[in-house]
């Protein structure tokens, strides 16, 4: 199961609207891998059209149960720098303000064997009320928290009682005092963090291990730099959920 928000992805540059935000870029990408997943989101019926359409070609499954409410979709403002890396701002919550599970959202997202959050701000008072009540102990939930832009170290602490995989695209520097306390959280917790470092690399926290640093080869960016991290999350996902192996799935 895939949880978190849909959105419309607004260029500022060209004036073009598509369906994004990273749980359907997630979608996408494991629906090309082959990987079975359904996907719990809610969409404005003024505006659904563009993603519906998304959905139905490409064959994503989406549970249709509170999918639609009255009002608009998400929304979000891609400014595409010249050296391509895409700077969101402007978010719009839409049908998201107050957002509330289904029943039948619920019950779904407890069942599921494999679970993988887009942890924002219009997701994390349902997910902590999830967790609270025991509703998150089944599936093996892996959580994208960005950027950490809806975070402090305290409410990335208590959300990671619920999570057994944590992401993080860290945009600061790596021998940060922030990223070393992040770092700790994770371990304390028994979680297994991935901070993901763009060009410069991927942070492994695995219980039980030191932390461990894994380079990459840079990569020019064509195009933009937009959903790059829900690319390699979808991909480690794919890989993990199947073999458990850690290193296959970096």
């Amino acid at each position: 199961m895939l949880w978190g928000v849909v959105c419309l992805d607004h260029y500022t540059a060209t004036g073009e609207i598509l369906p994004g935000c990273g749980i359907l870029h997630n979608a996408y990408h494991l629906r090309q891998l082959g990987v079975a997943t359904q996907l719990v989101t809610r969409l404005g019926a003024a505006d659904a059209a563009p993603v519906q359409r998304f959905l139905a070609r490409n064959q994503i499954a989406v549970l249709e149960e509170g999918l639609l409410a009255p009002g608009a979709c998400a929304r979000i403002d891609v400014v595409v720098q010249p050296n391509g890396v895409a700077r969101v701002t402007g978010f719009n919550p839409g049908v998201w303000t107050d957002y509330r599970l289904a029943a039948a959202e619920e019950q779904k997202l407890a069942a599921a064997d494999h679970l993988h959050i887009v942890l924002t701000g219009p997701v994390l008072a349902e997910f902590m009320r999830l967790g609270a009540q025991g509703s998150l102990a089944r599936p093996l939930v892996s959580a994208d928290f960005l950027a950490l832009h809806d975070f402090d170290l305290a409410r990335f602490d208590a959300a990671l009682r619920y999570v057994d995989i944590a992401f993080v695209g860290w945009p600061g520097a790596v021998d940060s005092p922030e990223l070393a306390a992040l770092s700790d959280c994770a371990r304390a917790r028994k979680v297994l963090a991935v901070f993901t470092l763009g060009e410069r690399g991927v942070l492994l926290v695995e219980p039980g291990h030191a932390p461990e640093y894994i380079p990459v080869a840079p990569v020019a960016v064509a195009g933009s730099t937009n959903g790059c991290g829900d690319a390699f999350i979808s991909y480690f996902l794919a890989e993990y959920w199947r073999s458990r192996d850690l290193n296959a799935a970096i």
